[in-house]
């Protein structure tokens, strides 16, 4: 290490989502994790990677955080939780941003605020067709679908005895002898 401490770090998720062809297919994970592992800053000096098995955020494969350098800590740096990285051009911005200082001593560049996020992120709620609670109709009361239909009543069915269904039944069997 040189007397200014040690160079910004990388965290890199490849768990369950990230880094996976399933989850993101047509990206190169292999060939992206290969070019961030050769990432140096302005003073030559090797980029650390860590591998992490899961970041937790997997709807935001692939997931990058940028820890900063001893001096972008001192003047009040902080990790940066980059999501969906997942075009060879982050690589070239996120370079690029390492190699002015990093979190702390450069401002985030425009390119990667569009991928900006937190290990506290939500996934975001699916938009369904289905209505809301509040857009909901109200339920209509008994008799309401009688008069819906233009009945003023409800209608009532009678209800059958078992005398009446026995007879019944055995007027079918005696037509059937017939």
């Amino acid at each position: 290490m040189s007397a200014r401490g040690r160079p910004c770090q990388l965290v890199v998720c490849r768990g369950c989502c990230c880094g996976r062809k399933k989850k993101r297919p047509g990206v190169d994970h292999q060939g992206q994790l290969a070019r961030l592992s050769a990432l140096r800053d302005h003073e030559g000096r090797d980029i650390p990677v860590r591998v992490s098995t899961c970041l937790g955020i997997c709807f935001k494969a692939n997931v990058v955080v940028v820890q900063p350098s001893s001096e972008g800590r001192a003047r009040g740096g902080r990790p940066v939780w980059l999501g969906d990285f997942l075009e060879d051009r982050l690589v070239d911005d996120l370079d690029d941003w390492i190699f002015d200082g990093g979190p702390g001593i450069s401002p985030l560049p425009e390119a990667l605020q569009q991928h900006l996020t937190s290990k506290d992120a939500e996934k975001p709620k699916k938009k369904s067709g289905k209505k809301s609670k509040k857009e909901k109709k109200p339920r209509k009361e008994k008799g309401e679908k009688g008069a819906a239909r233009g009945r003023a009543e409800p209608v009532k069915r009678e209800k059958k005895s078992k005398k009446d269904k026995r007879k019944k039944a055995k007027d079918g069997k005696a037509g059937e002898r017939a």
